[in-house]
């Protein structure tokens, strides 16, 4: 047998066939589904699922307020209701943590630079007082702080080379930072379920490949959870294999 050679094809249909015999039981299931709720602060959600499903949670309910109610006031763009909340719940999260005091910070700048030109004078102000004494003395947060900067100097920020910072996904990343300081915290998981079973299945997956070689469907599109066959796994390795090649002068 050939270097790199499949010891063993199964084809797409034999393939689902062989899932549709594995059957994962409702309540693992459920669990994993609650597990993703609570960990990411979706009480509402969870509180309906608890009464459709039957599932209860590994943590009270109540708990997830506070950090349902952070969430809230971060897409509001109200930061400093962000802070003074997170240091009700614990003083010592933004206390031992300047990264994550840093990043909230910049995410005030941010906020009052999309409220427009007129903004102008106390978003200089405001990075002066706070960000520039930190960024002093941390290089990132320098770096950051110059690309929260360069916002300012464009007609429509939104447009700009720096126009991500003022996406949904900017705050989303700020809910989640915050979100996993309170989790940890709290003692806490910070990171659902769900995801560790995808990145074992991403692993599961390279290792029949690779070392036992093993051909079959594999799941290159989580968020789709689409099957790619054989044939499509071989083009896209190819193209892959093109494209990280050396150049040609």
């Amino acid at each position: 047998m050939a270097d790199g050679e499949l010891r063993t094809e199964i084809g797409m249909e034999e393939w689902k066939s062989k899932l549709s015999k594995q059957k994962t039981p409702r309540k693992v299931i459920d669990g994993i589904v609650m597990n993703y709720l609570v960990v990411n602060g979706y009480k509402n959600v969870a509180a309906a699922f608890v009464k459709d499903s039957g599932m209860k949670p590994d943590v009270p309910l109540e708990s997830i307020q506070n950090r349902m109610d952070i969430r809230k006031a971060v897409f509001e763009g109200n930061i400093p209701k962000v802070i003074e909340k997170v240091n009700d719940l614990n003083p010592d999260i933004l206390g031992s943590q300047p990264k994550l005091y840093f990043l909230l910070q910049q995410q005030r700048m941010i906020e009052l630079i999309r409220q427009g030109p007129e903004k102008i004078s106390e978003c200089l102000g405001f990075a002066r007082r706070e960000l520039a004494p930190r960024a002093a003395e941390n290089e990132q947060f320098l770096e950051d702080m110059e690309r929260v900067m360069a916002l300012l100097a464009f007609p429509d920020p939104s447009k700009s080379a720096v126009g991500h910072l003022l996406s949904y996904e900017q705050r989303q990343k700020v809910v989640s930072a915050v979100n996993t300081a309170i989790l940890t915290s709290q003692c806490q998981s910070t990171d659902p379920r769900l995801l560790f079973l995808l990145r074992q299945l991403a692993f599961t997956q390279s290792q029949l490949q690779e070392r036992i070689k093993l051909g079959f469907p594999i799941i290159r599109d989580f968020k789709e959870a689409t099957f790619c066959t054989m044939d499509e796994e071989k083009t896209a390795n190819k193209i892959q294999k093109e494209n990280s090649g050396p150049k040609q002068s």
